[in-house]
């Protein structure tokens, strides 16, 4: 009789812990799929931004956006503007340049940023660019895309093409397949 109660008291207590077991292990699943869900989501999201780069201690562009999204915690790490960007490049005179888009998003290992949407680029020297994508790689200062744009010049001329590339300072500018007025003095 008192194999039985010892018997009967282990099995309870074997059955409480395999029903504890199983629960606690339903929860740790559970927990893991919200972790996973979470995992796609940026790890911080930042307002109102206004990020000065700098090279050798001089100022190099100044880039403004409402809003950020940071995915620094992807094995590829890039930075997101939703809402555009407003990009200030300063050459070596101090002459700014002014490039707006609507959407933008920058790869931290490449040093490329992509902008999209309404592509507008106003020069120091007056020249005005649309495009409806554009490249800029910050670790040569180059600047390029393959879409088509249009381009007007200070002294009035107006270029067409599908796509250019050039140095951020428009100092050189590569442009391919072009249609456009010229203003020729004879």
């Amino acid at each position: 009789m008192q194999y039985k109660k010892v018997y009967i008291l282990l099995v309870n207590i074997v059955t409480a812990f395999v029903v504890t077991m199983f629960f606690s292990c339903q929860s740790t699943k559970k927990n893991d799929q919200k972790y996973l869900i979470l995992e796609d989501a940026p790890i911080a999201e930042a307002y109102e931004i206004n990020l000065k780069y700098t090279d050798s201690g001089r100022l190099t562009a100044i880039l403004k956006t409402s809003k950020v999204l940071d995915y620094s915690n992807k094995s590829f790490v890039y930075h997101e503007f939703p809402e555009g960007i407003v990009l200030d490049i300063i050459d070596k005179e101090g002459k700014v340049s002014v490039i707006t888009s609507d959407y933008a998003i920058s790869y931290q290992k490449t040093g490329l940023i992509d902008m999209r949407g309404n592509v507008d680029i106003q020069t120091a020297d007056s020249t005005h660019l649309r495009a409806k994508q554009l490249y800029w790689d910050q670790n040569i200062n180059w600047i390029f895309t393959d879409q088509s744009y249009k381009s007007y010049l200070p002294d009035g001329t107006i270029n067409e093409a599908d796509g250019f590339d050039a140095n951020q300072d428009f100092t050189i500018l590569n442009s391919r397949i072009n249609d456009g007025i010229m203003f020729i003095d004879e």
